[in-house]
């Protein structure tokens, strides 16, 4: 087997080197003065606690990071769960409105419908967490048909205000639009409440029955009207005539537009009408249709008329 002499001797040359530097290292330090020594070893020990410390610091600045990370994810959950909180519980309001001649459906969150007139605004606020209260505010004329609920909570119109109706289920027409305050109950069963002169007061209404409250002296007046469906007639725009003299159409029509008929009697005729009478938001318009069916005159001051 042939050996490699050179591998040897490079070997022995690095141990030897090694061997060497390790004396060299050695000598020079006995060699130097013990106050040199002791300084030279404190300044080795002094890098070495550097060392050390710069190591524990990064760990501790590590660790710091890792906490305050967990603390503002946490602070952010905190924010969050809060904000979506105040989110549920914040009101939200739902508003419908209707222009000149224009009627609007509207389905209530609890199944209840309205059909606003025209001119007419209706609100309600809800929150996602309590839903939708079974109170709304409205603002013109609007007909409504109450679905029962099945804890037996009542539906609540203009709570608070100069006349308010509560109920729990039915159907009825409902004028606030001022200075008219209006109910006319189709059926089932409404309580009503009033500002009277004696204060806040409540009224059981019955099917048939229209209530009005007049601002002026704080009391109610009631009628009873056989066909008070009649009176929902703005709801078609028209007003459906089968054979009817002028003074059962001025029934209804001075009903629709709260109007007053002056003497309260219409002049006898034997003319009876059929037909469709068109019905606008415009009154006069509306009487001088009448006034050209029924080949009379009728003055119209303001609310109030009178047939010549």
């Amino acid at each position: 087997m042939t050996v490699d002499n050179s591998n040897l001797f490079q070997n022995e040359i690095t141990e030897s080197s090694s061997g060497f530097t390790e004396s060299l290292e050695s000598d020079f330090v006995d060699q130097m003065e013990k106050e040199d020594q002791l300084a030279l070893k404190k300044k080795i020990f002094g890098e070495i606690m550097t060392g050390i410390r710069r190591h524990e610091e990064k760990a501790k600045n590590k660790t710091r990071i890792l906490h305050h990370t967990k603390i503002a994810a946490s602070v952010l959950l905190i924010l969050s769960l809060h904000i979506g909180i105040w989110q549920s519980l914040k009101l939200k309001e739902q508003k419908y409105q209707t222009g000149a001649n224009e009627t609007l459906k509207i389905e209530l969150p609890d199944g209840s419908k309205a059909l606003l007139n025209s001119n007419s605004i209706l609100t309600y606020s809800y929150t996602w967490v309590s839903g939708f209260e079974r109170k709304v505010e409205l603002n013109g004329e609007a007909y409504f048909d109450i679905a029962k609920d099945a804890e037996s909570k009542r539906f609540v119109i203009n709570e608070g205000e100069v006349m308010e109706v509560e109920v729990l289920g039915t159907e009825f027409n409902f004028k606030h639009q001022p200075p008219v305050y209006k109910l006319t109950l189709i059926e089932g069963s409404v309580k009503l409440g009033y500002q009277s002169e004696g204060g806040n007061s409540n009224r059981m209404v019955v099917p048939g029955e229209t209530i009005k409250l007049n601002v002026e002296n704080h009391r109610i007046e009631s009628k009873t009207i056989d066909e008070p469906q009649r009176l929902l007639a703005w709801q078609d725009r028209k007003l459906r005539m089968q054979n009817e003299s002028l003074e059962e159409v001025l029934s209804i029509v001075t009903e629709l537009y709260d109007l007053e008929l002056l003497d309260q009697k219409t002049p006898p005729t034997s003319q009876l009408i059929s037909g469709s009478l068109p019905l606008t938001d415009n009154p006069n318009e509306v009487i001088a249709n009448i006034e050209a069916l029924f080949a009379t005159k009728i003055d119209f001051n303001q609310n109030s008329i009178r047939v010549k």
